[in-house]
């Protein structure tokens, strides 16, 4: 059996394509097909937004989104190149406000390749102070490639980084309260991991062992669900769940401040020591 290549190479626009089309703009890019939960993509997506989203059964909301040149999805959000060659998030669906990614598609094919050589050592290594050093360099080299993507704390590195941050700084638990039919009701509980958050590790857990959405009856989690890059778990939870209550102990918010205090009071909850880390940015 022969692995699939790592990397995902776009090749040139067909005739119908405009010289000056963004779909043009992609050709001999090479990206990371998978990168941690905040990117994927595959050489069968159609390039051209408006045409992926139309065979995926979904639309391009704000129309001058659809030529665009869809370079992957952070599993939420559709991460595309602009007639002027600027990465912007955007959500199909829903006339969501666009979110800044990188200055070009070559910085942020760049940029990728740097996050999964730090998460390879961030996901593997039993020494804090190694992942520590990893995550630390990963935000230097960052900041060099692309120094535009970090001007806002609300863009979608910066969140990114967060994320990251966030997971590995503070234990983090969900509850899921269901129904079997051997047994009745039943509550069962999940913690998160790095990358990973807890709701999202417990639904996977109980899909694999047979559960089905209409048997979730509660839905509690430590931390507020999160509309993060590679998550997005309010947004999904309410998409399988839409008839099931969904509870939180502490907000997390949708501003830098807000997230950072939102762990720090995760941190406090937990037991855990409060020296301030947690709202370093």
């Amino acid at each position: 059996m022969i692995d699939e290549p790592i990397f995902r190479t776009f090749e040139p626009a067909g005739e119908r394509e405009s010289a000056d089309s963004p779909v043009h703009r992609l050709a001999g890019i090479s990206v990371p097909r998978k990168v941690g939960p905040y990117f994927s993509t595959l050489d069968r997506d159609l390039v051209a937004l408006g045409a992926y989203a139309a065979a995926a059964g979904h639309r391009v909301a704000r129309e001058e989104c659809a030529s665009w040149a869809r370079l992957g999805s952070d599993g939420g959000f559709e991460l595309c190149a602009d007639p002027q060659g600027a990465v912007w998030a955007v959500l199909l669906d829903y006339d969501e406000e666009r979110r800044f990614v990188s200055s070009s598609p070559e910085a942020f094919a760049a940029c990728l390749v740097e996050l999964g050589d730090a998460l390879r050592v961030i996901l593997t290594t039993d020494q804090p102070a190694v992942a520590s050093s990893a995550f630390e360099t990963l935000q230097e080299r960052l900041h060099a490639r692309d120094p535009s993507a970090f001007a806002d704390p609300e863009d979608w590195w910066p969140r990114v980084l967060d994320d990251i941050r966030d997971t590995a700084s503070a234990e983090n638990y969900a509850a899921f309260e269901y129904v079997d039919a051997e047994h009745g009701k039943r509550i069962v509980t999940q913690a998160g991991t790095i990358t990973a958050h807890p709701e999202e590790r417990l639904w996977d857990r109980l899909r694999a062992a047979g559960i089905g959405p209409e048997q979730v009856l509660r839905i509690h989690t430590d931390l507020q669900p999160c509309f993060m890059p590679g998550h997005y778990c309010s947004m999904w939870l309410a998409e399988v769940f839409p008839h099931v209550e969904v509870t939180h102990t502490i907000s997390y918010g949708e501003s830098a401040d807000s997230r950072a205090e939102g762990i720090r009071l995760l941190r406090r909850n937990a037991g855990g020591t409060d020296d301030g880390t947690a709202a370093e940015r």
